[in-house]
């Protein structure tokens, strides 16, 4: 955290963190490709980071073999929403940490 000038990634504005980025690409980073839709920014809504990382989860939990459909229905099963677009916030943080815990007893 050198680079950017402070002593905790917490304390990085947008400066930083790009600096810091940069540096990581530089070292061989990659960021992944958006897997899927993005719904922009909507208060209160899931972030599109939330979303995808909900997408990666799901693919790993189902050893590829989910699709958004399946997804989807899981979703609808579990938070009454049909689509990730319509997740909240706090749904999306407690779908990463279902699916989390799904992996860990697959596991």
């Amino acid at each position: 955290v050198e680079l950017a000038g402070v002593t905790s990634s917490t304390d990085l504005d947008q400066e930083g963190f790009t600096v810091l980025m940069g540096f990581f690409e530089y070292l061989g980073f990659a960021p992944l490709d958006a897997k899927g839709p993005d719904y922009g920014n909507r208060p209160g809504m899931a972030s599109f980071a939330q979303i995808e990382l909900i997408r990666t989860l799901w693919r790993e939990w189902t050893r590829g073999k989910g699709d958004e459909a399946g997804l989807c229905t899981w979703l609808e099963r579990t938070f009454k929403v049909s689509s990730l677009r319509f997740l909240t916030k706090g749904h999306g943080q407690k779908a990463i940490t279902a699916l989390m815990a799904m992996k860990r007893r697959a596991a």
